[in-house]
């Protein structure tokens, strides 16, 4: 018998109250798409001002944080980033299948996903399958197959599955699915490093937005 999906929660869980601060804010994200520019509010100014003044009061951490924390900032699965849809994902055996709701804040065309989002969805939904090995990894290369517009505000699948493994990379392939049809997709090479030699490769970067 095959064993069952799980899931895998590598991060800090927020509090209840941090938890309805971030649903409030992505029904921000998406309730501002739909307000006019000209639209004139004071109290919705002064609102948002003062939520932003508090949230900058509490905040205690810099950039650079320890994994548990880091993973909960994910631009796509975060589960303390309002920008974050969230993506969630189930780990089978040899796969991983995400599933995520992308809503118009993020469409490029109307009604359809930015093609640079698309993207970022898939290199994160087959990234992914570094679970499946249990080795830290980076992209070293994602290529992007556009079949069709990829709709907002529906349930996308973006199964994602290992066809090649190496001693120091693995290739992965998936797609995503709305009812049935594919809409784009990729395959990625994912290089393996030891925490030294990522730490090597992000200094630079890490240097940059401490001074920034």
């Amino acid at each position: 018998m095959a064993p069952e999906p799980h899931s895998i929660h590598s991060h800090t869980p927020p509090s209840g109250t941090m938890h309805r601060t971030v649903t409030a804010l992505r029904r921000v994200i998406k309730a501002i798409h739909h307000v006019h520019p000209e639209h004139d509010d004071a109290v919705v100014a002064a609102a948002a001002e003062s939520l932003a003044d508090s949230l900058e009061a509490a905040g205690t951490l810099g950039v650079r944080q320890e994994s548990l924390l880091r993973h909960t900032r994910s631009p796509l699965s975060g589960v303390m980033n309002p920008m974050a849809p969230p993506m969630t994902s189930e780990y089978h055996v040899d796969s991983v299948v995400s599933t995520v709701i992308v809503n118009e804040a993020y469409q490029g065309p109307p009604a359809c996903v930015h093609g640079g989002f698309v993207a970022a969805l898939l290199d994160e939904a087959l990234g992914r399958a570094r679970h499946l090995t249990d080795r830290n990894c980076v992209t070293g290369s994602l290529s992007v197959n556009y079949r069709k517009p990829t709709p907002v505000n529906v349930e996308l699948r973006i199964p994602a599955r290992i066809v090649e493994m190496h001693p120091r990379k693995m290739l992965v392939r998936g797609e995503i699915i709305h009812d049935g049809e594919v809409t784009a997709e990729a395959e990625a090479v994912f290089v393996f490093l030891d925490n030294e030699k990522f730490n090597a490769l992000v200094v630079d970067a890490r240097k940059a937005s401490s001074n920034g």
